[in-house]
């Protein structure tokens, strides 16, 4: 294969197409109509045709390389119009930024445009000519030469500057005077000496606050002394008690005494009916009898003791809490608890339950003592007037009270003592005596 390649490439070569157009010649050039002269004339052609193949090769090979070039010439300057056209454009620019240096930005500025060499060199600029142009703001500027100090009309310190041709340049420089500080009271600030200044001076703010304090305190002492002096009048008027009512916690404290005691009343009157019907015989108990008036009841055959005894067991958990209820809190509440429990374990025998009722009613009535207590301690560390229990339920109060002898309408709010006799005051402001 190397050697078929070496004589391809040899042919393919002007040494290797001379030589075939040579041998392609010979042939020819032999017996006509012969064999061989028609090999060499075939050859000769073949040789010819080939060549003519390579040449329009190179042809073409030479138009494609010049229409590349051609390519390659337009991009070029292609190129260099658009960098003309952006150097042209970046140029414009440049000249705009530079008209608007030294102008305002609108009507209502105070300030002119300054250079900036960074904006200078965005826009394409150098960075020579950004150096140059930073101090063109002092183009034109007049040269100081030379300075002389002197004095104002108000007698300040000011430095006169001349430039080389004797002529003052602007106004003067005021010289630097030093602030003074002065306290104004209500605030301090830093003042140039000056003729014809005047600084008036305020309360500080401590003052300010002192002041209003002491107004705050005088009010409030002058509502405390006339609040107090109306509860000294009200308080004569209701026999020395304070008329102040009582805090929130001693009145729920008393409201809930109240409730109880009132609440005693009715448990009171049951325990007592029981026992008024175990004392008549209409309530009897027994394991026996209790079993019979159970069953009289189941069978709809019921007397008036069977029924007693159903009223009883029905009230006897009512009046077990209610009886708890008021002995809760006091010194009673071990003594009730004990009563009540040996009353439910031993409901067989009917003089145990009568003596069991009678004791709870004597514990009901010294828990009521105890909660009245309760009640006249709260108002007293209050120094409030005793509170009347002739108003509750069930009191047992007399005619003659207060609260039976009270207008229609009206509700006794406190009693106390005046002039050696008892004033009740009602629940529209108006007081009475009592006796």
């Amino acid at each position: 294969m190397a050697e078929q390649g070496g004589l391809l490439d040899f042919l393919n070569s002007p040494g290797g197409m001379g030589l075939l157009s040579a041998v392609g010649a010979g042939l020819a050039g032999a017996r006509r109509g012969g064999t061989w002269n028609a090999v060499g004339s075939g050859l000769l052609g073949g040789v010819q045709g080939y060549a003519q193949g390579q040449d329009l090769q190179r042809q073409n090979e030479y138009a494609t390389q010049r229409g590349k070039l051609f390519d390659m010439q337009a991009q070029q300057l292609e190129q260099q119009k658009q960098a003309a056209a952006k150097q042209a454009a970046q140029q414009a620019e440049r000249n705009k930024y530079l008209s608007s240096i030294g102008q305002y930005k609108d009507e209502f500025s105070t300030q002119q445009n300054q250079f900036d060499p960074l904006e200078w060199m965005r826009r394409g600029g150098s960075i020579e000519d950004a150096q140059k142009l930073s101090g063109m703001k002092d183009w034109g500027a007049p040269e100081v030469a030379r300075t002389i100090e002197s004095q104002d009309e108000q007698g300040n310190r000011v430095t006169l500057q001349f430039d080389k041709m004797g002529r003052q340049v602007g106004g003067g420089v005021q010289g630097y005077t030093a602030p003074e500080r002065v306290d104004l009271g209500g605030s301090v600030q830093f003042v140039r000496p000056q003729a014809g200044v005047s600084l008036k001076k305020t309360m500080t703010p401590g003052e300010i606050a002192s002041n209003a304090v002491a107004r705050g305190n005088l009010a409030v002492s002058q509502a405390r002394l006339s609040m107090d002096q109306r509860q000294a009048d009200a308080q004569a008027a209701s026999g020395g008690y304070s008329t102040k009512p009582l805090p929130a916690a001693a009145m729920k404290m008393q409201n809930d005494a109240l409730d109880v005691i009132a609440a005693s009343s009715n448990i009171d009157k049951l325990l007592a009916d029981k026992q008024r019907q175990i004392e008549s015989g209409g309530l009897s108990f027994g394991p026996v009898s209790n079993l019979i008036n159970k069953g009289r009841n189941l069978a709809g055959q019921s007397n008036e003791q069977s029924r007693n005894f159903a009223s009883f067991v029905s009230d006897l958990e009512r009046m077990r809490n209610e009886s708890l209820r008021l002995n809760a809190g006091v010194q009673t509440d071990g003594d009730a608890q004990r009563a009540w429990n040996e009353l439910f374990q031993n409901i067989n025998d009917t003089n145990l339950v009568g003596q069991r009722l009678n004791e709870i009613r004597a514990i009901n009535k010294r828990a009521v003592e105890l909660q009245r207590l309760k009640i006249d301690n709260v108002r007293s560390n209050y120094q409030a007037a005793p509170f009347d229990y002739s108003r509750l339920p069930g009191s047992g109060d007399a005619g003659g009270s207060a609260a039976s002898q009270q207008p229609q309408g009206k509700t006794v709010v406190r009693t106390g003592t005046m002039n050696g006799r008892k004033v009740v005051q009602y629940s529209d402001g108006t007081t009475a005596y009592a006796d």
